[in-house]
């Protein structure tokens, strides 16, 4: 069963307190490619807290994925992270999600 804590996939946090808006502008300015995550969707055995669909990003050369999340327990927003991120990582969110251009 897939856990509701972003803590288990480590990484670092970019933005804090943030705006959905605040941040799907921050993945479109950093990422030059990204994805529309639902809320529920579940990556790396974590089920990711939205509450309506945002972006993800993914930086190919850094290996690093840029991934929004709400905290239940906290109350702060949005948290934008960022995570590194293997291949097979990358693979499965191009395989699963659909790719937004602009």
């Amino acid at each position: 069963m897939a856990s509701c804590c972003v803590n288990n996939l480590g990484g670092r946090v970019l933005l804090l307190g943030a705006t959905p808006d605040q941040a799907n502008d921050y993945v479109r300015k950093h990422c030059k490619e990204y994805y529309e995550i639902p809320p529920g969707f579940v990556f790396r055995d974590v089920r990711i807290l939205l509450k309506c669909p945002m972006l993800v990003g993914i930086q190919v050369r850094k290996q690093k994925v840029l991934l929004p999340f709400m905290k239940r327990c906290t109350g702060l927003g949005t948290i934008l992270y960022e995570i590194a991120a293997k291949e097979a990582d990358i693979d499965f969110i191009r395989e699963h999600l659909a790719k937004v251009s602009e």
